[in-house]
């Protein structure tokens, strides 16, 4: 039931008073709707109806597609999504930060309504903050995190392959980052989105690579990969300077095998002293000494508040808005790249 609310902090019963809708994926291509009944929140719980959430199409697209799990276990049923804004309804009496009527950022998935913990919930909003655009927060934290592990710094010269989401992302926060960004897509519209909306210095197909060798000279300090193709580790590992580092956004090889390629082969690994390093992980949060202070609490308030200010723009990752309940349209149309389209966002209070 879209839309329905919960009673305030001070009339909450202890029925169950609103049914959560909730997408789950039952097996490649079986997108079904589950109504999920919810009762108030715990004494240190909120409870939440979501205004807006975005599609992070590498992930739920690969488990939409029935692309091999990542980890062991089962794959499927399974929630989909982590991109949501939501509006407080309810809140536990030993909840102390959290209000009726703010507006928060958390990793839940496509969902109608939620409870969850304080600490689950990574900002609040500021009254000027757009719903739709800080929900993108943790697409841009992606190519951040890709930037902070990789050790991007001015001046580098950074190579991007892949201008999907992360690809774009990416582009964008080591543009700000200060460095020379050169984007690899065979697709024109997401080069042209990485040149004019996010910094990149140039941006070639793959079929041109042997120009963007040119332009990267000596080669590139970082590569970020953002894909899963074992010919673009190949590229990588190509177009990679002596000492650089491949920031792995991507999972390469997750569908095919290498063959008789040797991605660890003595030539380049070897010989340009590579190293090449998975960036999706974060801290969650600082630690009592601030020792971790680029994590994912604090970043998200730095995107969001960059979202806010004008320094980054979600517009031109965001291809369009569907109703939350058409979310396999969204799918579908994201799978056959529909007019271009990077990512979609969902309106849940329709």
């Amino acid at each position: 039931m879209i839309g329905a609310s919960l009673p305030s902090r001070a009339s909450c019963a202890p029925d169950a008073m609103v049914s959560a809708d909730t997408a789950w994926l039952e097996g490649p291509g079986k997108l079904v709707w589950r109504a999920e009944p919810m009762r108030k929140p715990a004494p240190d719980q909120i409870a939440y109806e979501t205004i807006a959430s975005v599609i992070s199409p590498g992930t739920e697209l690969a488990a939409w597609r029935g692309a091999r799990p990542l980890r062991a276990g089962d794959a499927y049923p399974r929630v989909q999504g982590y991109c949501n804004v939501a509006k407080a309804l309810a809140v536990g009496e030993r909840v102390e930060g959290i209000k009726p009527g703010d507006r928060v950022l958390t990793l839940q998935s496509h969902r109608s309504h939620f409870a969850c913990l304080e600490r689950e919930v990574f900002l609040t909003l500021d009254p000027d903050m757009d719903a739709a655009k800080v929900a993108t927060s943790y697409l841009f934290h992606l190519g951040y995190n890709a930037v902070l592990r990789s050790g991007v710094r001015a001046g580098h010269r950074v190579a991007v392959i892949g201008l999907g989401v992360l690809g774009l992302t990416s582009v964008a926060m080591a543009a700000m980052a200060g460095a020379e960004v050169y984007a690899v897509s065979d697709h024109q519209g997401p080069r042209t989105i990485a040149q004019e909306s996010y910094g990149a210095r140039g941006a070639y197909s793959r079929r041109d690579h042997q120009g963007l060798m040119r332009a990267l000279g000596p080669g590139a300090d970082i590569v970020i990969l953002s894909t899963n193709g074992w010919e673009d580790f190949q590229l990588a590992l190509t177009l990679a300077g002596q000492n650089a580092v491949i920031a792995c956004l991507g999972f390469p090889g997750r569908d095919t095998e290498p063959g008789a390629f040797n991605p660890l082969g003595a030539d380049p690994f070897y010989t340009k002293q590579l190293r090449i390093e998975a960036v999706g992980f974060s801290p969650l949060e600082n630690d009592a000494r601030g020792f971790a202070r680029f994590n994912l609490r604090d970043n998200l308030g730095f995107i969001a508040r960059s979202i806010t200010s004008g320094a980054l723009d979600p517009a031109p990752i965001l291809s369009g808005v569907y109703p939350a309940r058409n979310l396999e349209q969204a799918y579908a149309d994201l799978a056959a790249r529909k007019d271009g389209a990077i990512t979609y966002w969902l309106d849940w209070t329709a």
